[in-house]
């Protein structure tokens, strides 16, 4: 049976993470680093997480983390959802997990202390046109040329590939004796030969298209010490990652929900409060029945897969419920706001637009139901 129970260490980080968010994340540094002419980036909020140990929660010790469990970083990401705190946290965090997952001594000794330490900005380079979640059809290929690889294709939906000093690219290779793989490269995104250009996005997100032309890396660019070999840890970063978002995505609708409980308070019709309605009032139910149960299956999920454990079901029943829950949650709530749900004063439209963006991210609800199906 599953302890939903906190630690005296994690409660005092869950109300030292949400005062912090609360005071440094308002709605409004969300819309500025929305604007188009913003990178999506607060390097004051950056330097003042890293200073506080955020960025290292999860990181070990030897590699000057805080050396935490991955609940305790799910803790983080849920009041980091309450406030829409910049992707970049979460774009950096994957990959983390991916370099701890995949990386040798020396590779996490500099890279992992530089992401705790603020140093590094990072995400990973994976979807495709072609092959969103199927990277047997990748066509971004590794070709080892004497001791250099190089590395030719297209990479889509990338998060704040334009601000990471290193992306972490997935492609297909082959070693000397003519085996196939998933091979994971540490690419400047300022190498020669690496181009990206801006995708619109609803959630006002920062995403790219990356273009990679002959990039020419060496090994000190292979992350890990096979190549080849990568599809494993890529699918453990991958599930952490999913199921961090899941609370991410859970906190986001914890909020709302309060928002929109604030608001039915005072807004008054008839002379009373509309929250007094019981129509109302089923409708919150339902909200926060909706929210309880993502959180309990985000929680399983992040529980096990601290534990090592593969939890792929579990993940995928996370965030099947998860991205439908957020949507839904947000939706209501525009109803409940009546026509102040839609002007962008309001704000709310801040957390719809978030709901949208992680619902497709990671796999749509279909596609993790398709997963569990298939695992029947």
């Amino acid at each position: 049976m599953m302890n939903m129970e906190y630690s005296d260490d994690q409660l005092m980080m869950q109300e030292t993470s949400r005062k912090f968010f609360e005071r440094e994340v308002s709605p409004q540094l969300v819309k500025e680093l929305q604007e188009p002419e913003h990178s999506g980036h607060s390097s004051s909020l950056w330097e003042k997480m890293a200073n506080i140990g955020w960025l290292g929660v999860h990181i070990p010790e030897k590699y000057n983390g805080a050396g935490g469990t991955l609940v305790d970083l799910g803790i983080l990401f849920e009041e980091a959802g309450r406030v829409l705190v910049p992707t970049t946290l979460y774009s950096t965090i994957y990959a983390s997990l991916l370099i701890d997952a995949l990386g040798t001594h020396e590779q996490k000794k500099t890279y992992l202390s530089r992401i705790a330490a603020g140093k590094m900005i990072s995400g990973v380079a994976y979807a495709e046109k072609e092959a969103l979640h199927n990277p047997d059809c990748f066509k971004t290929v590794a070709r080892k040329v004497k001791d250099k690889w190089i590395l030719t294709g297209e990479k889509m939906f990338v998060q704040n590939a334009h601000l990471a000093d290193e992306l972490i690219v997935i492609a297909r290779s082959e070693n000397d004796d003519g085996k196939e793989g998933l091979t994971a490269f540490l690419v400047p995104n300022q190498a020669e030969g690496v181009s990206m250009k801006e995708q619109k996005t609803f959630g006002k997100d920062r995403q790219s298209v990356v273009k990679f032309t002959d990039v020419e890396l060496d090994i000190t660019h292979v992350l890990g010490n096979r190549t080849e070999e990568a599809e494993e840890g890529l699918a453990v970063a991958m599930n952490q990652a999913t199921a961090l978002q899941c609370l991410e995505m859970v906190g986001g609708a914890r909020k709302v929900i309060d928002m929109t409980v604030k608001y039915v308070s005072e807004r008054h019709q008839f002379g009373v409060p509309i929250g007094s309605f019981q129509a109302v009032q089923h409708h919150l139910a339902n909200m926060a029945t909706a929210v309880d149960g993502s959180r309990l299956l985000a929680y399983q999920a992040v529980s096990l897969l601290s534990e090592g454990l593969a939890a792929e079901d579990e993940v995928a029943m996370a965030k099947a419920y998860a991205g439908e829950a957020y949507k839904s949650v947000t939706v209501m709530a525009h109803q409940l706001w009546g026509g102040m749900g839609y002007v962008t004063e309001s704000d709310l439209y801040l957390w719809s637009n978030r709901a949208k963006a992680t619902e497709l991210s990671f796999g749509t609800r279909d596609l993790h139901l398709k997963k569990l199906a298939n695992n029947l």
